[in-house]
């Protein structure tokens, strides 16, 4: 887009707790069946009092299709009155897929050999049969830059900000960030 003028927010939220996270040994990985904890149930209405106090009004509303990430943004959205149907669902926008180590206990895959071999590729790094946060970064953005590059017409027309908030996972926003922020691949 040639006029620069844009105003473009995108807001990342990481899915209130899930259950998965309250044990850690266990990798999670894609599994989008995974509800959130009790603790997660809070943190999703404490998310919604906080757009509720802000007066927050989102132009677009993603979600990654896993029951954690559609759970958060449900319970956060309806404190300010939106409707559910306006919510995009998106596969492109699940975790990080930890291929054959999903549902494994971390301290055995997570072994002195792969430690090393993550530092080494870092952000390339995937496990056997999963995907890199490269991948993710790669899915994610060839989602969201049809909507983004939308977004900027929106703002230069109506000139003001137009915002998107994306209910999704770390390894998601991680690689968004890096992405976005132009940091260096290692530090992702």
């Amino acid at each position: 887009m040639a006029n620069l003028n844009y105003r473009v927010r995108l807001i990342f939220i990481r899915h209130a707790e899930s259950e998965a996270n309250t044990t850690f040994e266990t990798i999670c990985g894609q599994s989008s069946a995974c509800p959130l904890s009790p603790l997660g149930l809070q943190q999703a209405a404490l998310l919604g009092k906080r757009f509720k106090y802000q007066k927050a009004n989102f132009d677009y509303l993603f979600s990654s299709t896993a029951v954690r990430a559609k759970l958060t943004a449900d319970i956060a959205l309806a404190a300010i009155n939106v409707d559910p149907s306006q919510l995009i669902l998106s596969d492109a926008l699940l975790e990080q897929s930890q291929g054959d180590w999903e549902g494994k206990n971390r301290f055995q895959c997570y072994n002195d050999e792969v430690m090393l071999r993550m530092k080494e590729l870092h952000i390339e790094f995937s496990a056997p049969n999963g995907e890199s946060i490269r991948a993710v970064q790669k899915r994610t953005l060839a989602f969201l830059e049809p909507f983004i590059d939308e977004a900027k017409r929106r703002s230069v027309e109506a000139n003001r900000e137009v915002s998107m908030v994306i209910f999704t996972h770390a390894n998601v926003i991680r690689a968004a960030l890096q992405h976005f922020s132009q940091s260096e691949p290692k530090d992702t």
